[in-house]
């Protein structure tokens, strides 16, 4: 069975790419490479919600250029810097067909996304939508797919691509109103009611418990806290939280760099796996993220998960001769065809969040499973945490 399209062009986005995007926008390859994973699912997202609409799709795909030729990220990049260059020209042309008087809206989300300006976002998504045209394009003649084919094919990849975009535009796209009224689901049709204001002496008792919280915050901050809800979409067995972690320890790596990291916690568990000779790869080598929180229902990473992917990244430069299965899981919440969809976004986000950090794509392969091998009952809110988990696997050592 062939990849997705949507994985597959996940794939693309290898450390060479990004540093030479990142270098031709002055900006850090981390946010780049944030900004561009959302830019590849915005404007696959402009092409899914067309999905049932042949003509639109027909369309869409006539405005990539006949001699676009190959693309590549680096050449891309390249290309960016001539303001006459008609690669970037194209995906302007690309963009304004697909988003309209929405291109402001779009371009304004992807940044706040990625922690980038609106025009870096815009120049992000000039060089995604060639990409992702191009690749389409392909796709369609290689397969032989009619516009009926590739709709169906972008159908199935729907719920994966509408995780996967910032914040809003999957409202924008698929607007709620037309969803409640093609589904008559209740909650997605009821209206969101307004907080009432605060009156003057509410907001002074609210000031004084945000000061209040600031100094707790400041005096606690540092002890390493992880918390278990359903409605943040926890994505690692975060059952064992807080005291289960035990007391941070020191390690040192063989390239002088030292982390910090909890004594129960994936990463000193992953250092001694991998630094024991005796250690084999097999049933034994699988090793749950314990710091990972995603948003609720998306392949969003929430900012908390820095920390563990900085300490994991470092662990792998230092031994470079490690590979690595990263494996997405979810609970039994949603259809099987959402929950596998998710997983697969879930485990490509934290890949290409390590090939972000400086580890080589081909170390790290990843695959979803949905709510496949549970580790505990989905009928209580605790099994349902520990089954919302991102898991890694060493293969090689």
């Amino acid at each position: 069975m062939s990849e997705s399209l949507f994985a597959s062009l996940l794939h693309t986005l290898d450390k060479r790419g990004i540093s030479d995007v990142a270098g031709s926008l002055g900006e850090s390859e981390q946010s780049v490479s944030k900004g561009l994973e959302s830019s590849i699912a915005t404007v696959m997202g402009g092409m899914a919600k067309n999905a049932d609409d042949p003509g639109a799709l027909r369309r869409l795909l006539d405005l990539v250029p006949a001699s676009l030729g190959d693309v590549s990220w680096s050449n891309l990049a390249s290309a960016f810097s001539n303001p006459n260059s008609p690669l970037i020209a194209a995906g302007k042309r690309m963009l304004s067909g697909m988003f309209g008087s929405n291109d402001a809206l779009v371009t304004s989300a992807i940044g706040r996304d990625a922690g980038l300006s609106p025009g870096t976002a815009a120049g992000l998504l000039s060089m995604a939508a060639p990409m992702v045209m191009n690749f389409i394009t392909k796709r369609v003649r290689d397969d032989g797919l009619s516009m009926s084919g590739l709709g169906t094919l972008l159908q199935k990849e729907t719920a994966t691509i509408r995780s996967a975009l910032p914040a809003g535009l999957s409202d924008l796209f698929w607007p709620r109103t037309a969803t409640a009224a093609a589904t008559g689901t209740p909650v997605i049709a009821q209206s969101v009611r307004p907080e009432s204001s605060l009156p003057g002496w509410g907001a002074a008792l609210a000031l004084g418990c945000l000061a209040l919280g600031t100094i707790w915050l400041f005096n606690h901050g540092r002890r390493p806290v992880v918390i278990v809800t359903p409605n943040t979409g926890t994505a690692s067995r975060m059952a064992n939280e807080g005291a289960n972690m035990g007391n941070f320890v020191r390690r040192r790596l063989p390239d002088n760099v030292t982390l910090n990291v909890p004594e129960n916690g994936v990463e000193n568990r992953l250092l001694i796996f991998v630094q024991d000779p005796n250690a084999r790869v097999g049933k034994m080598s699988w090793f749950d993220f314990d710091r990972l929180t995603f948003d609720s229902g998306s392949a969003s990473l929430r900012p908390d998960s820095k920390e563990q992917l900085d300490n994991i990244a470092a662990i792998l430069v230092a031994y470079p001769k490690v590979r690595t299965k990263i494996a997405g899981y979810t609970d039994s919440v949603g259809t099987a065809d959402q929950n596998l969809a998710l997983s697969r976004a879930r485990a490509d986000k934290v890949k290409s969040e390590l090939v972000a950090r400086g580890i080589a794509g081909e170390r790290l392969d990843a695959e979803g499973y949905g709510e496949q091998y549970s580790a505990a009952d989905n009928s209580t809110d605790e099994g349902k945490a520990k089954n919302r988990r991102v898991t890694l696997q060493v293969t090689q050592k």
